[in-house]
């Protein structure tokens, strides 16, 4: 009998992180009845974020309406978690009590790059509106805290339009109201008005990106062009940002010293404008679900472990969860595989330099374009685990 830990992180457009390890799971039990596998999806805090937190300390998913990046209304689902369900670890980790609820937001729910055509995808046009549409609703919910995942988002608006939704008004040089703020209206501004703001309980943030929200590490250079932007969209835009930094700073005098935190251009600064307001901390998305899942104990309690991702590269080896999963089990001394859509040449090198007992495959079809590699994602997957572990 062999124990298994199955612990994959999602194939971007393809095939989530749980369906993942139930493939694995799927085949590897069928193959010997004794063997057992235990799974543990993975998630950056993008797509999945919500579901598996929830699912893991048996919350329960609850629905609200809010607007989508570009406005359009549409049901958003989050997690409601009991704070005694919480692994002790992860109560520490996230400075909560024994006892009370915490929310689990993901923002790629709300604002998510994946539900926009590739012609929708505009950061001028992009706003975070709903989020503050979201933390409306959970402020009458009596709340400890709120955990916002921050993966996979559409935005570079500094969270401007969820301060709007949540008491920050913006006006142009006629008076009227800005109503859906995104940066391609920045121009219009010409006042802020800070009324009585919501109030929100401690604000946690899952990232592991280090970024300030601007300059040529920031936001807008960094991450602009998977959101819509040219490099000429990106000099406008990153112009526009400092200006608005020196507006919101005549309402919140941290404006200018919070834009050069670490962390605080990751998802186009939505942490960075939440703390303007807010009590809000950044806590490592690894180090969160590595408690979450007690995933050291669950990779000492293994046989072997196999973990994998849509493309396993240079930026894998930056932290990111299949990597530290094959970190973690190399220092226990136990065998791993990873198994990825597409593999890196000079990432494999480096990761098989450093952990001999690794094993790194590519299961996509080098002959196939990339639409017909996700279409059949499932079948590729299967036929690769079944030729190295069993054949």
């Amino acid at each position: 009998m062999a124990k298994i830990l199955a612990a994959f992180d999602k194939c971007k457009d393809s095939l989530a992180a749980k369906e993942l390890c139930l493939i694995v799971k799927k085949i590897v039990e069928q193959a010997e009845r004794s063997n057992s596998v235990e799974m543990m999806p993975l998630t950056d805090g993008g797509e999945g974020f919500s579901e598996i937190l929830t699912e893991k300390v048996e919350g329960k998913l609850s629905l609200v309406l809010a607007s989508d990046s570009i406005g359009r209304t549409k049901e958003i689902g989050f997690g409601l978690c009991e704070l005694e369900k919480l692994p002790d670890s992860v109560r520490e980790l996230l400075q909560l009590p024994e006892k009370g609820r915490i929310a689990i937001v993901e923002m790629a729910k709300v604002v998510g790059l994946s539900d926009l055509s590739l012609s929708e995808r505009n950061a001028w046009k992009t706003s975070t509106a709903g989020i503050g549409e979201v933390f409306k609703h959970l402020s009458t919910l009596n709340l400890d805290s709120i955990l916002l995942g921050i993966g996979g988002s559409s935005t570079n608006d500094m969270g401007i339009g969820a301060l709007n939704r949540l008491g920050m008004e913006m006006f142009s040089n006629s008076g009227k109201v800005l109503e859906f703020p995104s940066p391609e209206n920045w121009n219009l501004l010409a006042r802020l008005s800070r009324n009585e703001m919501v109030s929100l309980p401690p604000i946690k943030i899952a990232c592991d990106v280090k970024n300030p929200l601007l300059g040529p590490n920031g936001a807008t250079y960094q991450f602009g062009g998977q959101k819509g932007l040219s490099l000429e969209d990106r000099h406008s835009l990153e112009d526009q940002m400092n200006k608005m930094v020196l507006k919101l700073s005549e309402l919140f005098p941290n404006a200018e010293k919070a834009a050069s935190l670490e962390g605080s251009g990751a998802a186009g600064g939505i942490g960075y404008g939440l703390s303007l307001v807010y009590d809000v901390s950044m806590v490592g998305g690894f180090d969160l679900i590595s408690n979450w899942f007690q995933m050291e104990n669950k990779i000492i309690d293994s046989d072997l472990v196999i973990t994998g991702e849509g493309r396993f590269d240079r930026t894998s080896l930056e932290g990111k969860g299949p990597f530290e999963l094959i970190r973690t089990a190399s220092d226990y001394g136990k065998k791993a595989y990873v198994f990825a859509g597409s593999v890196e040449p000079e990432a494999k090198k480096i990761c098989q330099q450093r952990f001999p007992d690794v094993e790194i495959h590519q299961f996509g079809n080098p002959n196939l374009d990339l639409e017909q590699n996700l279409a059949r994602a499932e079948e590729f997957l299967t036929g690769k685990i079944k030729e190295v572990l069993f054949d």
